[in-house]
C-alpha cells in the first residue's frame, strides 16, 4: 500500500535529476494557463478594473450634475458585454490551450520519472493528430466541474478529485474514448478522493514557505508536488489494472504508456530511491502489479518452503534395537565332569535293555530308584550293614 511518504520520497529522489527543466517545464505551463487558474483569474481582473472606472466615472458625475438614466444602462450593457467576451476569451484559452498543455505537462512528468525527460513532450497532443479529442475530453471535464460547482461549490470539489485522472489518462493515450477516460478515472478515485486531499495538503507548509519569499518561492514547489502527483498517478494505474476497470492495451493505445519503470535496478538516477532496507531500490508501482487493495501480496516476498527446523529425518531406527539371536540364558550345558571315577547318569552303561547303573552298578529303574524288577546278582545291597558277619566271615577267611 502506497504512503504521502514513499510518494515523495520516491518524487524528491528522482526530481533531482531534472528539477531545473521541470522547473522551466512548469512556468511555461502556468503562463499558458495549464494549471486552470490564469485564464478566469484574468478575466475577473478585468471585470474588477471595469467596476473601478464605473465608480470613479460615477462619483465624479455626482460633482457635476445628475447622470442620465440612458448613460447608466449604456454603461451596464457595456459591462456586460465586456464580462461576457472576456469570459468566453477565458474559456477559450483554457479550453484551446491550457487543458492541452495540462495534457502535457502530466505526460512530460510520467516521462520524466521513467528518464525521459524531453521539454517538447509538453506539446505532444498539439502533434499527435488528438488534439482536438483532447480539446473536448477535457473541455467536457471543466464543464462538469464548473456545473457541480453551481450547488454550493463542495460537489465541484468532490468532481474535480472524481475526474482528477483524466489529464493522465489523456497523456498516456491520446486515443482514449472520452466516456471510458470518465468511467476510468471515476472508478479508479472511488476511495482515494480523500487520500489524495491529504497528499495535496501535505505540501501546505512548502507553498507557505514559498509565500513568505514574496510569493516568487512558490514557484519553485510546483516541480516537487508535479512530480509526486506523477508517482500517484503512476500508484492508481496499478489499482485500475488490478481491479480491471481498465487493461494495459486499453491504457497505452499501443503507445508504450507509462507501464515502464526506471526502479527495476538500483541507480537508475544515481540517488535513486531507496529502500528503507538497504536491499533496493523501492518500486511499489509495478505495472503488472499484485492488487494492493483487495487480498495484498506478500510484502516480505513468496517465502521460500521452510527448512526442516529438526533437519530431514533419516528412516527411523528401531528404537529397540534389530535384535540378535538370544543367547540361552541357561548357557550351553558343558558335559559333567566326573569326580571320584564316578560315572556319570547321563552316560551311564546299560547292562540290559531299559535298566541303567547307578554310580554303585545298581540297576536303576526309569523313575530313577532301584528297579525291584533287576537280578538280584546284579545290584549291591544296601541292607546289608558294614561289618556284617558274612564280611567278617570273609575276612576271617582272608
Amino acid at each position: 500500500m502506497w504512503t504521502n511518504s514513499l510518494l515523495k520520497q520516491n518524487a524528491w529522489n528522482s526530481l533531482k535529476n531534472y528539477y531545473w527543466p521541470a522547473l522551466g517545464v512548469t512556468f511555461v505551463a502556468s503562463i499558458l494557463g495549464a494549471n486552470g487558474g490564469g485564464g478566469f483569474s484574468g478575466g475577473g481582473s478585468g471585470v474588477s478594473n471595469l467596476s473601478d472606472s464605473y465608480s470613479d466615472s460615477g462619483s465624479s458625475g455626482s460633482d457635476h450634475g445628475d447622470i442620465d438614466a440612458g448613460a447608466i444602462i449604456a454603461i451596464i450593457l457595456i459591462a456586460l458585454v465586456i464580462f461576457v467576451v472576456a469570459l468566453a476569451f477565458s474559456l477559450a484559452f483554457q479550453a484551446f490551450l491550457g487543458n492541452v498543455v495540462r495534457v502535457g505537462e502530466c505526460k512530460y512528468f510520467c516521462d520524466a520519472r521513467n528518464g525521459d525527460q524531453s521539454f517538447g513532450k509538453l506539446f505532444d497532443n498539439f502533434r499527435n493528430g488528438n488534439y482536438m479529442d483532447t480539446v473536448k475530453t477535457m473541455f467536457f471535464r471543466s464543464l462538469y466541474i464548473m456545473l457541480w460547482s453551481l450547488l454550493f461549490y463542495i460537489p465541484g470539489i468532490i468532481k474535480a478529485y472524481e475526474y482528477y485522472l483524466i489529464p493522465y489518462l489523456l497523456a498516456e493515450n491520446p486515443h482514449l474514448d472520452r466516456n471510458r477516460a470518465f468511467e476510468i478515472s471515476k472508478k479508479t478515485m472511488d476511495g482515494e478522493k480523500w487520500n489524495l486531499f491529504v497528499l495535496g495538503l501535505s505540501f501546505i507548509g512548502w507553498y507557505l514557505l514559498g509565500i513568505l519569499a514574496c510569493g516568487v518561492g512558490t514557484m519553485f514547489v510546483v516541480p516537487y508536488y508535479e512530480a509526486t502527483m506523477a508517482e500517484f498517478y503512476t500508484c492508481m494505474r496499478a489499482k485500475m489494472l488490478s481491479f480491471g476497470y481498465t487493461t494495459e492495451e486499453e491504457l497505452t493505445g499501443g503507445m508504450g504508456g507509462f507501464g515502464a519503470t526506471t526502479y527495476t535496478a538500483p541507480n537508475t538516477f544515481n540517488n535513486g530511491p531507496v529502500n528503507p532496507n538497504n536491499n533496493g531500490p523501492v518500486d511499489p508501482y509495478n505495472s503488472t502489479p499484485s492488487n494492493p487493495y483487495g487480498a495484498p501480496a506478500n510484502p516480505y516476498g513468496a517465502p521460500a518452503a521452510p527448512a526442516n527446523p529438526y533437519g530431514a529425518p533419516a528412516a527411523p531406527a528401531n528404537p529397540y534395537g534389530a535384535p540378535a539371536a538370544p543367547a540361552n540364558p541357561y548357557g550351553a550345558p558343558a558335559a559333567p565332569a566326573q569326580e571320584n571315577g564316578a560315572v556319570s547318569l547321563d552316560k551311564a552303561q546299560t547292562d540290559m535293555p531299559g535298566i541303567t547303573q547307578d554310580a554303585f552298578g545298581n540297576p536303576v529303574g526309569s523313575n530313577g530308584f532301584p528297579d525291584p524288577a533287576a537280578p538280584s546278582d546284579n545290584r549291591v545291597s544296601l541292607d546289608k550293614p558294614a561289618g556284617s558277619s558274612d564280611d567278617t566271615n570273609d575276612q576271617k577267611n582272608f
